[in-house]
């Protein structure tokens, strides 16, 4: 809906003579992260893994677009940098992402790079796309933030952070590849050197490339076609001497643990490294790492238990309102009958026996799967219990207090031991998962609001005369799922550099 002026909305009030109905509300609902807890889970993956996400899981990315940046150089240098157009240089770089990625999408529509659906509905039908205008500017204004490989949220912080790629001193629009890079770009580059001829390796400005063409050069750049110095590169950059200290200790601990279990697969491995039942123990240098990854699980198992709760909770609303003391009477009718009704001793009946926090995640996500198992709510108990009653780590850390660190939850817990388990619980549905919910949903709305970037209503429950209730028109959604914690993303990077074996197909 187009925004309008205060004067032109004064106009329009003026020009009224009596009431009349409101356009249709634009506003649709939104946010994954409903009780703002997921912050802290990145924190303490920075922790153990810095400098990695969740997507950028391949080198031949990091190496197209370092390599894209160094070619602009290149040829910005030899017609004098100074009298290039600014934008001639990054709208290089962003056709050859573009058109490297349209080649892997000729291939195979399934390949494993970012913002390829949305990519392949403007390029399915194209025998040609000419680079340039009205269509391509937009193309470059819509990827730029989102899809693109350079992108904040896939492979652009990890460009940096690994050290592909650096300012450049006197142009910080600018990025120059770092002298680490400069052997995987140069094997990179022998591989192209038969299609460089072709105008869009060599020219700035308006290019146009066929389907054919960036079909062929799918064979040269290929995203399992890495090089055996890109494989070097990216092993140095990874857990080499130039790494972090902590990301070196963690790719140690990683590779030991694909020794002990004979396997790369992550769910077992991030069931090996998380502690108690794994009888994995790794050696006195890696036992900060190896306390630091289970503090993450951990959290992880935290923020999942709370938005189950939630999503449990809005199950229970969908028909009517309902009150806090009737959803707490809803969740113990869900539970074995309990002959404990202090909530200290009610705790400690819901800790599982032999289960750490991995498996506890697990449960909850095939409860959520298979509703009518009717294990939703032991399973969100077993993995309350299970947070409460970890010890904490030994290092205090700095951690806000409206994100819900367990040492503030634990601290609460605490002052509730003696109260009865219905007590309890209406403290963790009001304080815990409401509370949270109100107060990140209304910040993060008027935020926003602010900034003019985006219309989201995320608010999904609401107080009514009869208790809380659905925000009009909300759907459940899908259920939550645990973060990501990067595991994938190291295992994949070592396995192409040659760290950890890849699986025999």
């Amino acid at each position: 809906m187009e925004k309008l002026s205060l004067v032109e909305l004064t106009a329009a009030a003026g020009a009224n003579d009596g009431p009349g109905f409101p356009p249709p509300n634009a506003v649709k609902f939104g946010g994954v992260d409903p009780l703002g807890l997921r912050q802290l889970n990145f924190n303490l993956m920075d922790e153990v893994l810095p400098g990695l996400n969740n997507v950028a899981r391949h080198i031949r990315p990091f190496v197209i677009v370092a390599w894209a940046w160094r070619r602009a150089i290149q040829l910005a240098q030899s017609r004098g940098l100074e009298k290039i157009p600014p934008d001639h240089l990054p709208n290089f770089v962003d056709r050859i992402e573009v058109i490297y990625a349209w080649s892997e999408l000729l291939k195979s529509t399934k390949v494993d790079l970012p913002g390829r659906q949305a990519l392949w509905r403007i390029f399915k039908e194209k025998k040609q796309y000419k680079f340039d205008g009205t269509g391509w500017k937009k193309l470059r204004d819509d990827r730029r933030y989102s899809t693109a490989l350079s992108a904040p949220i896939n492979y652009g912080p990890g460009l940096k952070m690994l050290g592909w790629v650096e300012r450049h001193p006197k142009y910080p629009g600018f990025l120059i590849p770092t002298e680490m890079a400069g052997p995987a770009l140069d094997a990179f580059e022998a591989r192209m050197e038969k299609y460089l001829d072709h105008p869009v390796f060599k020219e700035f400005g308006a290019v146009t490339v066929t389907a054919d063409e960036a079909l062929s050069w799918q064979k040269g750049w290929a995203l399992d076609t890495v090089t055996q110095s890109e494989a070097k590169t990216m092993a140095g950059m990874l857990f080499g001497r130039e790494a972090p200290k902590c990301r070196q200790l963690a790719g140690e601990m990683i590779l030991r643990a694909v020794e002990y279990s004979s396997t790369a697969d992550t769910d077992r491995l991030r069931r090996t490294m998380a502690g108690v039942p794994s009888k994995f123990t790794p050696s006195q240098k890696l036992q900060k790492t190896w306390k630091d990854f289970r503090t993450l699980q951990v959290r992880q198992l935290f923020r999942l238990t709370l938005e189950a709760l939630f999503y449990w909770m809005l199950g229970n609303l969908h028909d009517k309102p309902r009150g806090t003391d009737a959803l707490v009477e809803a969740f113990i009718a869900e539970l074995k009958p309990m002959n404990q009704p202090k909530a200290e001793a009610w705790l400690k009946a819901m800790l599982p026996s032999g289960a750490g926090p991995t498996e506890l995640m697990k449960r909850i996500e095939e409860a959520m799967s298979a509703p009518a198992s009717g294990d939703i709510v032991p399973a969100i108990g077993a993995g309350l219990a299970f947070c409460l009653e970890e010890p904490p780590p030994e290092e205090i850390r700095t951690e806000r207090h409206e994100r819900l660190p367990l040492s503030r939850a634990r601290a609460e817990s605490e002052v509730q031991k003696d109260r009865s388990v219905q007590e309890f619980l209406r403290h963790v549905l009001e304080s815990w998962v409401l509370a949270q919910h109100v107060y990140w949903s209304v910040g993060r709305g008027l935020a926003d609001a602010r900034a003019q970037v985006r219309v989201l209503l995320r608010l999904k429950v609401i107080l009514d005369e009869g208790g809380w209730t659905l925000s009009p028109g909300l759907s459940r959604g899908r259920p939550p799922v645990p973060t990501a914690d990067r595991l994938r993303t190291v295992v994949s990077l070592a396995q192409e550099s040659g760290l950890i074996s890849k699986p025999s197909s």
